[in-house]
């Protein structure tokens, strides 16, 4: 019997409290343990492009909310692999953690209007984590990170 074909998991991440790069972390390390096959790469918003995109076959992505909108980080991220995702119909499943000061609405709405746009399908339900992150918050990222990458490991998206 062949080897399936290894997948990619990429995670991307804007921290600038370190929260929710913690919490990235967290998740990496979760998916990485859950399914070893899975190949997850971790990267900062600013290291991050179209490349990474073109490479994997999900993504998960952290970020805070500020002044009711997506963390400027993480919209530079979108505003420079956008029209390359949309050129080349990279379509792919997402995971969504904010973790933020504010209820994360805005940064939730905002975003999902920009995944709309690239034409990304939700595979699982947002998290938003408010203030420092605390062990429930943790548990949600593990249980992202490890859900994710055997939702991709499985083919199940």
């Amino acid at each position: 019997m062949a080897k399936a074909e290894t997948k990619h998991l990429l995670i991307v991440y804007h921290s600038q409290s370190g929260r929710n790069e913690s919490l990235a972390h967290v998740t990496s390390r979760a998916a990485c343990d859950a399914e070893p096959d899975v190949d997850v790469r971790l990267l900062r918003a600013a290291e991050a492009g179209t490349r990474d995109l073109i490479w994997c076959d999900g993504v998960l992505l952290f970020f805070p909310e500020n002044f009711g909108a997506i963390a400027g980080g993480m919209k530079d991220f979108f505003d420079r692999t956008f029209y390359p995702v949309i050129e080349r119909q990279i379509v792919l499943p997402y995971g969504v953690f904010i973790c933020t000061g504010n209820d994360g609405a805005n940064a939730l709405q905002h975003f999902e209007r920009i995944a709309r746009g690239y034409s990304w399908r939700s595979v699982c339900e947002p998290v938003i984590s408010k203030g420092s992150p605390d062990a429930s918050a943790v548990t949600k990222a593990e249980e992202l990170g490890a859900a994710f990458a055997a939702g991709l490991n499985l083919g199940i998206f």
